[in-house]
């Protein structure tokens, strides 16, 4: 007869999840993750999968997560240009206070070696272009915004500065000049 598993699977997740996002991919093991979770090794494989596996939901559980978050900042927006500060300013306060990205430290750990990973990254890079197009879109018909650059192009170019408030954090943890990358991508929208 099967046992009953004796824990959550989401709270399991998360703690996996935040073991990635402290130590990336290569760097945790799977010592780490069954100390971590604190559940045995088979119970991992049957519930989660391989190492590899588990990653890819808890990459996924980071990027729903972010996902809420920049929507979330997004509907506190009076108007779509706000809404788009919001959004920026939302990944300035999450680099100020985590210090790292799962997801900007996997591109650059697994971006260009792992077919599946790549795929889940490009896949959420697309929808937050979308999210910055429809925002954008939406200013320029309301006469908020006035630009003759094309609004898919700096749809990207505002989802890789969010990018870069994290790299300009990451590598050198100054508070002033991260927020000082977050107000110049702001200002290319006004």
């Amino acid at each position: 007869m099967p046992r009953n598993k004796e824990f959550d699977y989401d709270e399991k997740l998360v703690t996996a999840r935040d073991l990635f996002w402290k130590n990336g991919y290569n760097a945790t093991t799977l010592n780490d993750l069954v100390d971590g979770m604190k559940i045995n090794r088979s119970s991992l494989y049957l519930t989660y999968g391989n190492k590899h596996d588990l990653f890819l939901k808890s990459l996924n559980n980071y990027i729903q997560k972010k996902d809420k978050q920049y929507r979330q900042a997004a509907d506190r927006g009076t108007d779509a240009l706000s809404a788009i500060r919001n959004i920026i300013h939302s990944v300035l306060e999450s680099a100020l206070k985590d210090n790292n990205c799962l997801f900007t430290n996997t591109v650059f750990e697994l971006g260009t070696t792992d077919k599946e990973v790549r795929a889940i990254l490009a896949n959420q890079t697309s929808n937050a272009v979308t999210l910055f197009e429809e925002l954008l879109n939406k200013a320029k018909e309301r006469g908020e915004l006035q630009t003759e650059r094309s609004i898919p192009a700096l749809a990207n170019f505002l989802v890789s500065g969010l990018v870069s408030i994290y790299n300009t954090h990451i590598l050198f943890g100054d508070e002033k000049l991260t927020r000082q990358t977050a107000e110049i991508l702001i200002s290319t929208v006004g």
